[in-house]
C-alpha cells in the first residue's frame, strides 16, 4: 500500500506527544479532533502553563504500524530509559486544535515582541538593583504568563520585581533561574 492509502485508513490519534515551550518539555495530551496531524505539526494546546503553540513529536495510538507513530508503551519505555520520573514529562493539558494560519501569525507576532520585552525586563531589573542577569523571556500564545529566565550567583528575593513586572506586562510572571 502507498503512504496515502495507509493514511486514509488511519483513525485520528487519541493522544499526541508534543514539545512545549523554550525549555522543550515533553508532554502527552489527549486529542479529540478529526484531523490526523503528522510529526512536526504545530498544534495549539492548553498546557500546564497556559495556551501555547506546541510541536507534535509523535502520536501514541493503535496505528503504530504506520511508521509515523509509536505505541504508548514504546513512548513510556523511552521516557523511562531517558531518566524516568526525573524526565520533564507532563500530562495535565489538552490539544485544542491543529494550529491555523491565524494562530501561527499571532505566534509570530508574539515572538517578534520578545526582544522589546527582554529590554523592558532588563530595565526594570536594573532599576531594582537585584544581583541578577536576565537571559530571556518567554511569552505564551494566550498571554496568560510571561516566564523570565535569569542568571544569578546568589539567592534573589524577587517578590517586588515580580509585582513590578506583572504591573508592566499585565500578566502572570514566572521567574526561572538557569545555569549556575
Amino acid at each position: 500500500m502507498t503512504d496515502a492509502e495507509v493514511y486514509e485508513r488511519l483513525k485520528p490519534p487519541t493522544t499526541i506527544v508534543v514539545r512545549v515551550g523554550r525549555m522543550r518539555f515533553v508532554a502527552e495530551y489527549p486529542y479529540r479532533g478529526d484531523a490526523k496531524p503528522g510529526c512536526g505539526s504545530k498544534l495549539v494546546a492548553r498546557t500546564h502553563r497556559g495556551t501555547e503553540v506546541v510541536e507534535m513529536l509523535t502520536t501514541t495510538c493503535g496505528n503504530s504500524g504506520c511508521s509515523k507513530s509509536i505505541s504508548r508503551n514504546e513512548m513510556l519505555d523511552y521516557i523511562e530509559q531517558s531518566g524516568g520520573k526525573d524526565y520533564p514529562f507532563h500530562t495535565d493539558g489538552q490539544i485544542l486544535r491543529v494550529a491555523t494560519i491565524d494562530d501561527l501569525n499571532r505566534w509570530s507576532e508574539v515572538q517578534s515582541e520578545i526582544t522589546a520585552r527582554v529590554k523592558d525586563v532588563k530595565r526594570i531589573v536594573e532599576a531594582t538593583g537585584l544581583p541578577m542577569r536576565v537571559v530571556d523571556v518567554e511569552p505564551l500564545l494566550g498571554g496568560e504568563q510571561l516566564t523570565v529566565y535569569f542568571l544569578s550567583e546568589e539567592r534573589v528575593d524577587f517578590r517586588e520585581l515580580v509585582r513590578q513586572l506583572a504591573a508592566e506586562f499585565q500578566t502572570r510572571i514566572e521567574m526561572r533561574q538557569v545555569g549556575a
